[in-house]
């Protein structure tokens, strides 16, 4: 429904095919299972142990000699052909779902909005308002038309049919029984006593141009150098790319700086520093005759001291602009970078982050021993919101430049591991976390103490 919303202005009023718009949905939802597979892990780890707790299968196993390990073993062998199906499909289905689904929103987008005539209202067409008296609805005819072109022609008629052509490229309006007026070129110097002309017709046809109403495919290759369109592969490809792009740019950019600024530039000042050791030994010495490059501005006459500083003034306000403006470019490629690394790290992020969350919902089934959709879906959700809002937290940090992709993309896997082994030793020990007649019997002990 989100997704829905966000582009309503591109699929409302345009005579889009039910089916178009179920093939946009369906690519829409294989980005939805990336986000629904980590909740369905844990809530169905969770109420999977949590049946086996409630009706003390999971105490007949361990009373048999069964490790919580040995019991989990079958659901962790799912849950890793899980993970790997799961980095296959964002790996390879992904992306070619991204594909097709901005193709066809760019070809919705590009669609004109579908021409319908409404009776006593101006009809937009192109560059043509169309308004009619009345529409007859069994025959399609059309009865007091008037026309307004932006050429600033204007048709009048009584009747008038719509018709389009074999490839629905073009909108013919036939007319009939009406008039025609026309801006004339005005002529200051002859006397014309009418500025325009007007002529009758008993019938004629207006053409419209209808390309832009039908939905056009465009081509994919438009759309495959987007991170979201890309494999593994070919983001670390990408990467690699972009790596030794932004050296060399960089290196461009020091060296241009260096070669065009005097102080930075040792081969601008070595003729200075001679003149001045020259200078030492010989004070006669015409210091502006030997170098063209350095000077006195006591030297100068005034008209040329302006000069100077005027240039000076010019060349330091084009430095610094070029300096705003490489540094604006080099800002771009890093976050361009910035995303391809983001994607890159995803592809194996959520696979990981699936046995992360198995490792927490099944020991948690297994300590909170109820099963159903009461309990297990109330902790199933807690904990996935947890999950959630870290991966969303990283990724904003990563916008924001105040964390690197790594770290970002693998900060929700890294602060529930932690969780997970701690909620597996208890389960392992039957530990009993939450049951709250221990914390009662707790809380007396230390109030009688």
């Amino acid at each position: 429904m989100q997704f829905v919303w966000k582009y309503i202005d591109d699929l409302m009023g345009k005579g889009v095919e039910v089916f178009v718009i179920l093939k946009l949905l369906f690519f829409t939802l294989a980005n939805l299972i990336p986000l629904a597979l980590p909740i369905a892990v844990l809530f169905s780890s969770i109420m999977t142990m949590g049946n086996l707790a409630e009706s003390n299968e999971l105490t007949s196993m361990k009373s048999s000699g069964m490790s919580l390990f040995k019991v989990m073993k079958p659901m962790l062998i799912l849950v890793v052909f899980l993970s790997f199906g799961t980095f296959y499909f964002s790996n390879y289905v992904l992306p070619i779902a991204n594909l097709k689904q901005r193709t066809l929103i760019y070809d919705l987008q590009s669609k004109d909005p579908t021409f319908a005539i409404s009776e006593g209202v101006f009809n937009k067409l192109n560059d043509t308002s169309i308004k009619v008296d009345r529409k007859d609805e069994n025959t399609g005819e059309l009865f007091g038309l008037l026309i307004y072109e932006k050429s600033g022609k204007i048709v009048k008629a009584e009747k008038g049919e719509l018709l389009k052509s074999e490839d629905e490229q073009l909108l013919f309006l036939k007319l009939s029984n009406g008039s025609m007026y026309e801006n004339g070129k005005l002529d200051f110097n002859a006397k014309a006593k009418y500025p325009y002309r007007k002529s009758f017709f008993k019938e004629t046809i207006v053409k419209f141009d209808m390309s832009g109403f039908s939905l056009q495919k465009s081509d994919e290759d438009l759309f495959k150098r987007e991170y979201q369109m890309m494999n593994y592969k070919q983001l670390g490809i990408a990467i690699d790319s972009f790596a030794l792009s932004n050296d060399s740019i960089n290196q461009s950019f020091q060296s241009s700086l260096v070669s065009q600024t005097v102080i930075y530039n040792p081969e601008a000042l070595a003729p200075f520093e001679e003149v001045l050791l020259e200078d030492k030994a010989n004070k006669n010495l015409n210091i502006p005759k030997k170098t063209t490059s350095i000077f006195y501005m006591d030297s100068l006459s005034t008209a040329d001291l302006n000069s100077a500083l005027t240039t000076t003034q010019n060349k330091i306000r084009a430095k610094k602009d070029y300096i705003t403006m490489s540094r604006q470019l080099r800002g771009m490629r890093e976050e361009s970078l910035s995303e391809y690394k983001t994607e890159w790290h995803r592809k194996f992020s959520l696979s990981f982050a699936l046995i992360v969350l198995f490792f927490i919902g099944a020991p948690l089934g297994a300590i909170i021993k109820k099963g159903g959709l009461g309990a297990p879906l109330i902790f199933a959700v807690l904990f996935f919101l947890m999950y959630y809002i870290i991966s969303i937290t990283g990724e904003n940090m990563i916008e924001s430049k105040s964390m690197t992709p790594i770290v970002g993309m693998w900060m929700s896997s890294l602060i529930l591991s932690p969780i997970g082994l701690f909620l597996t030793y208890k389960a392992a020990n039957d530990s009993a976390l939450f049951d709250i007649e221990v914390y009662k019997r707790m809380v007396k002990k230390i109030i009688r103490k």
